[in-house]
């Protein structure tokens, strides 16, 4: 037994022997492998898929979707979900001199994607009635004729760097902060056909994006069926596309834009008191139970600023024929103007209203007539609560033409106030009063959809 056990003993010594230039070298690669391999691997070009997603309508690199912008870069600020700033690329700012000079301090570690440094002066702004300084590479300085304390709000949006290419073909280049920098892209005159995206870090896992942009939802529709694009995105109608096969659709409520009934409130029949009854009655007359995502105001229901105890208006027909029997002349007829996409929206809307004995008209439009009686659209929700461009007398973008000093005060000081709870107690007196008004008849969010092939 001690014999066998020597001889094996032995065996293996001499085979070690043999071959210890072999084990040694094994071992040695064996553990640089371990170390050096995975980080070999992972810095090899990852393969990737593209995915072709459609949008509908006509954009510039400087009107991009404002989803695909955020894929390229980030703005000075961000917004958080109930809509105040929050630090992005500036990590932190004040506001001195009351609230009319702003001073933004940038994050120096952020790098554009041609891997430059981030400096002050790469950021341009073209704003009227304001005055961009530079005073070092970290600070930006921007001086206003009046405090205007919506500023960083305004200042989320995306921004870019551009420079211009040599060669005998120059052309603007675009680079950004964000995870996927610009590639390509190709345009039909001044508006883009396509741009394709491509992650701004080689070694990650995203996909490469590929938008194609269609001036009509047909075009989009007929571009996924033929298999040009993967996904839809922002659509209103689905058409045919609702019962096609192997398709993700996925519904998104838009919460930064609501539907209502707009009336002018300078037209005859809609002026002085007998016109406010007028307005309350068709309020009232309206049964707004049947659609979804209901608003109440102009003011998204996710603000820091919402008031949730507004009037609702639900339907009260007794009432309102008890508010139209004080209107001394009930008009005949009104005609309440559209566009497509609220043609079936406008259909309940003349059914309820034609209750109360008077004709409803609709006419379809393309554009927001200059002048009109009643309007149906969608309105957008600026992420501040700042409405003086849209409910301010003086201002031509103001729909209804409503003209109420109280109105006019909350938006002048709530666009110049800067403490939080100041301020919100200036908007909580605005949608109160204007609900109080009844210059529109806030409806719904709008609804659009995603398509995605499986």
């Amino acid at each position: 037994m001690y014999r066998k056990i020597r001889f094996y003993f032995r065996l293996l010594l001499a085979f070690v022997k043999k071959y210890i230039r072999i084990f040694l070298l094994g071992l040695i690669l064996g553990i640089l492998g371990f170390f050096f391999i995975p980080k070999f691997i992972s810095s090899l070009p990852q393969i990737r898929f593209n995915h072709k997603i459609a949008y509908v309508g006509r954009y510039t690199l400087t009107t991009l979707p404002l989803p695909v912008q955020q894929q390229i870069s980030i703005g000075l600020t961000s917004i958080d979900p109930s809509g105040l700033p929050s630090p992005a690329v500036a990590k932190s700012w004040e506001a001195t001199d009351s609230g009319k000079t702003y001073i933004f301090t940038l994050n120096e570690q952020l790098r554009w994607q041609d891997d430059t440094p981030l400096h002050s002066q790469d950021i341009k702004y073209n704003f009227r009635d304001a005055k961009i300084e530079y005073p070092d590479l970290s600070h930006l300085i921007i001086k206003l004729q009046d405090p205007f304390s919506p500023l960083p709000t305004i200042l989320s949006s995306p921004i870019f760097k551009t420079s211009k290419t040599s060669g005998l073909f120059p052309k603007l280049e675009y680079y950004g902060l964000g995870p996927y920098k610009i590639q390509s892209y190709r345009k039909n005159g001044p508006y883009l056909e396509s741009l394709s995206l491509s992650p701004t870090n080689i070694s990650s896992r995203l996909p490469r994006l590929q938008y194609f942009f269609y001036q009509s939802e047909g075009s989009a529709r007929t571009a996924f069926k033929l298999g040009i694009v993967d996904e839809i995105s922002d659509l209103q109608e689905l058409g045919e596309l609702a019962n096609w096969p192997n398709v993700s659709i996925v519904p998104k409520v838009q919460s930064d834009r609501y539907t209502a009934v707009f009336f002018n409130t300078k037209d005859p029949n809609f002026q002085g008191t007998a016109g406010k009854n007028l307005r309350m009655s068709l309020a009232y007359a309206l049964d707004k139970s049947r659609w979804q995502n209901r608003v109440f105001g102009p003011i998204s229901s996710q603000s820091w600023v919402y008031d949730p105890d507004l009037r609702h208006f639900d339907l009260d027909f007794e009432k309102s024929k008890t508010l139209l029997q004080k209107v001394e002349k009930v008009p005949q007829k009104i005609i309440l103007s559209t566009t497509t996409a609220y043609l079936k929206d406008a259909e309940y809307i003349k059914s309820d209203w034609e209750k109360l004995g008077i004709s409803i008209d609709i006419q379809v439009i393309q554009d927001i007539p200059d002048n009109f009686q009643v309007l149906l659209i969608a309105q957008s929700i600026p992420p501040d609560p700042d409405q003086y461009n849209y409910w301010h007398s003086t201002k031509s973008t103001n729909l209804t033409g409503i003209n109420n000093p109280r109105i006019d005060k909350k938006l002048e000081d709530g666009r110049k106030t800067f403490d939080s709870e100041e301020r919100r107690e200036l908007y909580l007196d605005f949608q109160k009063t204007l609900s109080e008004e009844v210059a529109a008849i806030f409806l719904f969010n709008p609804q659009n959809y995603t398509l995605t092939r499986n």
